[in-house]
Order: structure tokens, then C-alpha cells, then sequence
């Protein structure tokens, strides 16, 4: 209880009171005791702290979050509540190269600019990591809950100053809200959710949580662990070889692709597969087994007395990045008796966007090896064109997207032109992906460019179907020429 003393001044108090009994029908005595309890409760206050709010920002943790958000959707007057389920993209690599105390900075950061565009009835918290929680209660559509996403987004653009360099802060939302009784673990999850579905569509942006978005989700967990089974035994991946070709026709190339069947017979696409084993972080031991593949396939080739054109297979960012692909390299070329001149290897131009002076170090090592580089989906990313002549690269690939409409798109045509002419003044080749009409390989064979790949000339082959193909005396089959014939 609250008591005040002679002074004014009021204090917490606990009072006891005690009775003993007089031996007499009438009279009782009682004994009140009345102790000060002010240090107790600050130091009460101050485990429910340390118990309630995260050390570093000072916002509510989760167990407080968990807490309040369960009590909210048991009440009736409160008829919608919303969760918004924050991730910063991209946190990881502020700490391993600014160090932990940076991180701990821009964390302090954005719990600052949260609490700047949120209302004092909103409850923010660190849910852990570098994710954040924030929960709206109150008559909110859609419309609303995306003009408050984007408020958020907004703030967190603002560049932030960190050990004297100027850093961004893409953050990706993911939002569920109900009306009706949930369970506080079944919307938090539906938020979570949703923010992966705004990771995949890109940085900065949010998505609201639909139901199809959890059936993928559980889709995408079994995909994985048939993904984790197909990488242990090492007996549903394949491999075939899209060939390369040059302005007559003959092959000069291949590209090796990964195909998945199944222990069922079905094929699964590697537009789904991948970006699954890139989230999972399953990309790096797929990329080994891909390389695995294509070396003990060259080596078998070999062993036929097959000259075999240099074989091009794509590695991922993570894998680029991972500080482990030179050394793997390496050791696998050696093992198959290889040289580097045998492999080429691609990397998407957004790959070397996220860290270019560390791309360029695992590049120049890669070269080391007489392996050549090639810059794939070139065009598609947003990469400052200063960077490519320092980049130890060796081939732009004009990315299908330009191709398609290059023969008829005015834009097109000045995009594949002005490519083409770059490299040459740069004295890179470069090759044009997704060619599949005359049209478009006249087109391009005009501008100068060296080499050509896609439907017109050939799909991907099996081993056996290259095998026969580069049977024949040197391709003796001058496929332009062929196909020329035939029009004719």
C-alpha cells in the first residue's frame, strides 16, 4: 500500500497486522507492523526490467511481446491486431566487416527511428538478431497497414554514419493482422512468413500475409529436406550442357546446368530448387557437387580422347563469398587431374555488387588457375560501369531479357550494341544467351557478337548427346550454314 509520512512524502509500504488474543470475550489486541519497502520494489522494478526490455535498444523483448500480444487476442474490444515482423538485409556482413560495435550501432539506430514513426500505443520490440516487431492495434485496413509499412521503409532509407561511412539500411516487412481469435505463435508466424515472401520479391519492401503464402512455405520445407536427402546421396542430381557456338556454327562451349529427378521420377525445376538452396544455405554444398559432376564428366571425356571445349558452371554469391570456393577448386581439379583452362565460371553481376573488392580477390585467385570469368545476366544489375575495368573478368554475357527484343526494340538493340562495343573496347568476348531466331542471331552477328547460346542452335544435351555431337570432325556440321540450307 501506498502510506504518507508526518512530512508529505509518500512511500510503498507493506503493512502486517497480527493478533493475539487476550483471553477475554470482549478485547483483542492487534499489532500492526509497517515496513518500507522502497528499495525492494526499485530493485522489483528493476529485475522486471531487465526480465521485460533488450539491454542494447532498451525496446521490449520478446517474452514481453509474446506476453502482451497473448493478452490483446484474448480481448473482445480490440478488433484488429496487427504484426509487423521486421528483418534487416544484408546485417551479417556490417558485423563481419565493421566489426560488432557497428552493428551494435545501427541496431541502437533502428530501434530510434522505429520508435520516430510509430504511435505511443504501438509496441516495438527486438524480437532478436537484427529482427524487430512492431504491433498495431485498432481499426486498421490494408490500405492503412501499407501506408504504415511504408513509413517505416521510408525512415529506414535515411543513410546512417557508422565509423565514419555512410551505410543504408534495406529492411524487409513481413505484416499479418486479424479480426478473429489466433493464437499469438500462429500470427507472429504468418508475419515471419510474409517478410520472407518480401525478401524474395526484393530489398525494401513489405508484404501482407496471405494464405497461399504458408502453403509455398511448407512446400518449400519439404523442398528442402528432399534437397538435403538428393545432396547426401548424391544420386538424383544430373547434369546436361547447354553447347556454346560461335559465328559459324561450331562449338566453342558448354554450359552445364543441374537437373533434379526425383526418387518419384518427377523433375524438379531449378527455378525452384535454387532459390531454396540459396536461402537454406544448401547452395554452397549444391555448387560443390555440381562441380564434382562437371570435373568427373570432363575427366570421362577425356579419357575418350574427346577434346572437350572449356565447360562454364555457375556459382552462387554465397559460394563466392563463403572464403572457401578457391580452395575447393583446387583441390578438386587436382584430384581429376584438370587444368583451370578446362572450367569456365559465371557469376551474376548482383553477385558482385554486395562486397566488390573481396569478388574481386577470389576472382583474381580463380584466374590464377587459367580459369576464365564470366560476368552472367550482364545489364540486369545496377553495378557502376567504373568497376568493370578493375574486375579480373573475361566475358560478358548479354542477358536473354536484351535478346529477346534486340532485332526489333530499339531499346534492346542500343543495350546489346553499347554491350558488345564496351567489351571490345575493354577486350572482353562476349556471349549472347537465349538466341533463338535468325532474327536475333543476325542481329548480333552484325554488332560483332563472338559467341551465341540458346534454343536456335541447341537445347541442352545429355553427356551422350554432346558425346555425338563433338564425335564428328571438329562439328563438322556448320549449323548456320545448315540452317540457312534448310530455309532456303
Amino acid at each position: 500500500m501506498q502510506l504518507r509520512r508526518y512530512d508529505g512524502h509518500q512511500f510503498p509500504a507493506e503493512l502486517t497486522i497480527t493478533t493475539a488474543d487476550t483471553h477475554t470475550k470482549v478485547n483483542k489486541e492487534y499489532t500492526l507492523h509497517i515496513r518500507d519497502i522502497t528499495r525492494q520494489r526499485k530493485l522489483q522494478n528493476k529485475l522486471q526490467h531487465l526480465a521485460y526490455r533488450d539491454p542494447l535498444t532498451e525496446l521490449y523483448n520478446r517474452a514481453y511481446f509474446m506476453q502482451d500480444l497473448a493478452s490483446k487476442l484474448e480481448l473482445n474490444d480490440v478488433p484488429i491486431i496487427s504484426v509487423f515482423f521486421l528483418d534487416l538485409d544484408r546485417f551479417k556482413k556490417i558485423n563481419d566487416t565493421l566489426g560488432h560495435q557497428a552493428g551494435d550501432d545501427l541496431l541502437k539506430e533502428v530501434s530510434a527511428r522505429l520508435r520516430k514513426v510509430t504511435r505511443d500505443e504501438d509496441v516495438i520490440a527486438r524480437w532478436g538478431g537484427d529482427e524487430f516487431v512492431v504491433m498495431l492495434s485498432g481499426d486498421l485496413s490494408e490500405t492503412l497497414l501499407a501506408k504504415r509499412a511504408n513509413q517505416i521503409l521510408e525512415v529506414m532509407r535515411e543513410p546512417v554514419q557508422l565509423i565514419g561511412r555512410e551505410l543504408k539500411i534495406p529492411t524487409s516487412i513481413g505484416i499479418a493482422y486479424t479480426a478473429t481469435p489466433i493464437e499469438a505463435n500462429t500470427l507472429i508466424q504468418h508475419a515471419d512468413i510474409a517478410m520472407y515472401f518480401a525478401k524474395e520479391a526484393g530489398r525494401d519492401t513489405f508484404r501482407i500475409f496471405e494464405p497461399e503464402m504458408a502453403l509455398r512455405a511448407h512446400r518449400n520445407f519439404d523442398h528442402e529436406q528432399a534437397l538435403r536427402r538428393a545432396l547426401s546421396n548424391k544420386s538424383e542430381m544430373t547434369m546436361v550442357y547447354q553447347p556454346k557456338v560461335n559465328q559459324h556454327g561450331v562449338i566453342v562451349g558448354l554450359e552445364a546446368l543441374v537437373r533434379w529427378q526425383r526418387q518419384d521420377g518427377s523433375f524438379f525445376s531449378p527455378a525452384e530448387f535454387i532459390p531454396i538452396a540459396e536461402e537454406t544455405n544448401l547452395i554452397i554444398p549444391l555448387d560443390e557437387h555440381i562441380f564434382d559432376l562437371v570435373c568427373q564428366q570432363i575427366t570421362a571425356w577425356r579419357n575418350r580422347n574427346m577434346r572437350i571445349p572449356p565447360v562454364a558452371i555457375n556459382i552462387s554469391g554465397k559460394n563466392l563469398l563463403s572464403g572457401t570456393l578457391v580452395q575447393y577448386v583446387k583441390s578438386t581439379l587436382a584430384e581429376y587431374q584438370l587444368d583451370g583452362t578446362s572450367i569456365e565460371i559465371e557469376v551474376t553481376e548482383g553477385v558482385l555488387i554486395d562486397d566488390i573488392e573481396r569478388c574481386c580477390q577470389v576472382l583474381s585467385e580463380l584466374r590464377e588457375l587459367n580459369i576464365r570469368i564470366a560476368i552472367d545476366d550482364f545489364g540486369t544489375g545496377y553495378s557502376s560501369l567504373s568497376y568493370l575495368k578493375s574486375l579480373p573478368v573475361d566475358i560478358l554475357k548479354i542477358d536473354k531479357s536484351f535478346v529477346d527484343e534486340c532485332a526489333a526494340s530499339q531499346e534492346d538493340s542500343k543495350i546489346c550494341s553499347t554491350v558488345i562495343s564496351l567489351a571490345d573496347g575493354l577486350k572482353l568476348d562476349t556471349v549472347a544467351e537465349g538466341v533463338e531466331n535468325e532474327a536475333q542471331f543476325e542481329f548480333l552477328r552484325r554488332l560483332g557478337c563472338h559467341v551465341y547460346q540458346g534454343y536456335y542452335f541447341y537445347r541442352p544435351q545429355s553427356a551422350a548427346q554432346i558425346e555425338a555431337l563433338l564425335g564428328q570432325p571438329q562439328n563438322v556440321i556448320n549449323l548456320v550454314q545448315q540452317k540457312a540450307e534448310k530455309h532456303a
